[in-house]
């Protein structure tokens, strides 16, 4: 299987909050003038983009990424909402093990999500030190640790490291978003495939992470070819 992120790296070394907005920008707009176009586009509706830091503990965050996993925004955030609502207080690995599969599909999960959910559920009891010290290993450690789990595959891994924890060079070359997003930057007739994509992303590093964030809102907000024309 393999992972697309800096290997061994050091949780420490880049911190978001060490940097200004428009730096990150600026490094990316210098290595990459096409990803650079697209860049300004999104800053220009959506402003600077970088993952909001998260409130979710580990646990919390995963089970976010399976609801998440082959859904729509929408309706997943709906499912999570659900869920969240289904017990009471925080979610922790304990409360969904007492949850059954058909209370899990109560809310919207799916039987193949249910089974992953107490799947993670089960690894957080029983690796309790490593689910401790999760945040503080380096990503391919992490990714190492979590692939082990059904259900629990690279692309949950890679928003979990993106977005709750703030890793700054992960690229999710799988990622139907971020590969047509580079189709749209490259002005290419086919999507790329995700050989092309981690190529093509080693001259983001070491924030290939943030040109990610640039990439997802290609779909999100549906830019087109024009609009980074007109950037120029």
């Amino acid at each position: 299987m393999r992972l697309d992120m800096t290997s061994k790296t050091n949780p420490t070394r880049s911190p978001l909050a060490l940097r200004k907005d428009g730096d990150i920008e600026q490094v990316l707009t210098r290595a990459d003038p096409n990803l650079g176009r697209l860049i300004g586009v999104v800053v220009a509706r959506a402003g600077v983009q970088r993952p909001a830091k998260s409130k979710a503990t580990p646990f919390q965050a995963l089970v976010r990424a399976v609801v998440y996993q082959s859904v729509a925004a929408e309706a997943a955030a709906a499912i999570y909402t659900r869920l969240r609502g289904a017990v009471s207080g925080p979610l922790t690995p304990l409360k969904i093990i007492r949850m059954t599969e058909g209370a899990l599909r109560k809310v919207g999960v799916s039987s193949s999500k249910a089974r992953a959910i107490h799947a993670l559920a089960d690894w957080f009891i029983a690796n309790r030190s490593t689910a401790r010290n999760i945040a503080e290993l380096p990503d391919d450690a992490v990714a190492e640790a979590l692939t082990v789990i059904p259900g629990i595959g690279v692309w949950t891994v890679n928003v979990f490291l993106i977005f709750n924890l703030q890793r700054l060079d992960v690229m999710p070359t799988a990622d139907l978003g971020i590969r047509r997003g580079v189709q749209l930057i490259d002005r290419l007739d086919q999507t790329p495939g995700p050989k092309e994509v981690r190529e093509r992303a080693l001259r983001w590093r070491p924030y290939r992470s943030i040109a990610s964030m640039y990439l997802w809102h290609v779909v999100r907000l549906k830019i087109t070819a024009d609009d980074l024309t007109r950037t120029v």
